[in-house]
């Protein structure tokens, strides 16, 4: 773990209210796995005091990368830092997944903001599957993208250009299906045995995709996002 600061690269808005910010990345970050998180302080005063935690929504050779949601005063303060700003970063904290080695078929969940740390965790399942021969062969990864409305559906390209098959619930039906993305996993649970379940976003998501998963028998792994004070354990948070 590091605690450092690091330059601001580029900081764009993706969807209404949502940002995606790169920063200069340092040694500890290029060893992160996916699940982890970074603790950043948003401003340089002491309002607001606590740093705030993000999931890793990237990592290559120059940059890490997190998306994040401007819904407060801290990260209302990171959507107006410019490239060439600096921040104060600690990290890389937690845990992270763990990736089950084999080609699938891997389900990875993304309701809303879920999807941050699920391009990082598809881009390493693809990358870990060989053949017999020990050459690279595609992973089968499906992905399933909860959001309220179309206009905040995250991330559907990205895993697009990973390989993954992706299929998209909207509360309101303005795209893909309509329902909650939950519905859609009982619906695909219902059809194959994933070798693997990943799954990010609203507890109440999470709460489905649990029961519908130990209903099947089936392995699942899931990223729990919450606010803290420390990111280390100290605070109890």
């Amino acid at each position: 773990m590091a605690v450092l600061k690091r330059k601001v690269l580029s900081n764009e808005k993706v969807a209404p209210d949502i940002f995606r910010v790169r920063i200069d990345i340092w040694d500890e970050a290029k060893r992160a796995c996916p699940g982890q998180f970074i603790h950043v302080r948003c401003s340089s005063l002491y309002d607001p005091l606590l740093r705030r935690p993000f999931s890793i929504h990237e990592v290559n050779q120059n940059a890490v990368g997190i998306l994040y949601r401007a819904a407060g005063k801290g990260t209302v303060l990171l959507s107006e830092k410019k490239p060439g700003d600096m921040l104060d970063v600690m990290g890389p904290l937690g845990s992270g997944f763990k990736i089950v080695p084999g080609r699938g078929p891997f389900v990875i969940v993304a309701g809303g903001m879920g999807a941050a740390p699920m391009i990082f965790l598809a881009k390493i399942i693809s990358g870990r599957v060989e053949d017999s021969a020990g050459k690279r062969d595609r992973a089968d990864i499906r992905v399933l993208i909860g959001a309220g409305t179309k206009e905040l559906v995250l991330c559907e390209e990205d895993f697009k250009k990973l390989g993954c098959l992706v299929e998209i619930a909207t509360d309101d039906g303005s795209y893909g299906r309509e329902g909650y993305v939950s519905r859609l996993f009982n619906e695909l649970v219902g059809k194959m045995k994933p070798l693997q379940v990943y799954a990010c976003g609203p507890c109440a998501m999470l709460r489905e995709i649990a029961i519908e998963a130990f209903r099947h028998k089936i392995s699942c792994q899931m990223s729990f996002e919450e606010r803290m004070g420390c990111g280390v354990g100290a605070c109890l948070g």
